[in-house]
């Protein structure tokens, strides 16, 4: 298991850049080409991407002298000025040297990947440790929280977001695996809180409902997921959900559903 992380840098939440010390800049642009800077570690990011990423493909006159007045002012915030750390390129551009243990998104996708290779082998306990630890990582339910999501940051934050969801997920299905159906449930629904319009998560409501025996409620939360979908995508949920739900309201529990 990969030891507890020395974070410098955190995208789990607000942008923050974790010295002890100095402040980290105001949510804003230094904010928001640092989150474009951790998002492509250890390589170059050209000041074409990083415009798109602060002004949408509309960058005003003085584009360039701001973003290296915003460059310095992350700069100012880093230990020794960002030696080593925050690199200006020749040909144009920055890059953020980081360590896998450097920044919190990396760290968590390490742990998520780590919990999913431990449910492939058969391990669910170890798997619940690591994908318990990687969703600790999480300050809100949106990386970059208050950034305005232009460019690159679109998708890439978009992204962890939803592993973020699949972390939640799968840590549902591990609690399962575990006979902790009441830890599967409350898991599931901050899955389906924080998106409805995911069927996976209330496939898992259902059965935790299930396994706890709680039958009525299999019945309430499809209806729940109905209403969702209905409102969200003007449709029903998908047919497999359906199904599960009929199969689970007329058989007790007797082992995996």
């Amino acid at each position: 298991m990969m030891p507890e992380p020395r974070l410098a840098f955190r995208l789990l939440g607000p942008v923050e850049i974790c010295t002890g010390t100095a402040a980290p800049p105001r949510v804003g642009k230094p904010h928001a080409v640092l989150a474009a800077l951790l998002l492509r570690p250890n390589r170059a990011v050209s000041f074409d991407t990083l415009s798109e990423a602060l002004w949408d493909g509309e960058p005003p006159p003085s584009a360039l002298s701001n973003l290296r007045t915003y460059v310095h002012r992350l700069r100012r915030a880093l230990p020794g000025g960002g030696a080593g750390v925050l690199l200006s390129h020749p040909g144009g551009g920055y890059e953020i040297r980081l360590a896998p243990g450097d920044s919190d998104h990396l760290v968590f996708t390490h742990l998520v990947r780590r919990g999913r290779d431990l449910l492939a082998a058969a391990d669910p306990r170890g798997a619940a440790v690591a994908l318990r630890r990687a969703l600790e990582l999480w300050r809100a339910e949106h990386a970059a929280t208050g950034l305005d999501r232009r460019g690159l940051l679109v998708p890439e934050l978009a992204h962890l977001d939803i592993e973020r969801l699949r972390a939640l997920e799968d840590l549902a299905g591990t609690w399962l695996a575990l006979d902790e159906p009441r830890r599967a449930l409350d898991t599931a629904w901050q899955a389906v809180s924080a998106d409805p319009l995911r069927t996976r998560g209330w496939q898992l409501v259902l059965r935790a409902h299930h396994r706890l025996g709680e039958h009525g409620r299999v019945t309430e939360s499809y209806a729940m997921a109905r209403a969702a979908f209905r409102d969200g995508l003007g449709r029903d949920p998908d047919a497999e959900l359906a199904q599960l739900c009929e199969r689970l309201m007329y058989r007790p529990y007797a082992g995996a559903s």
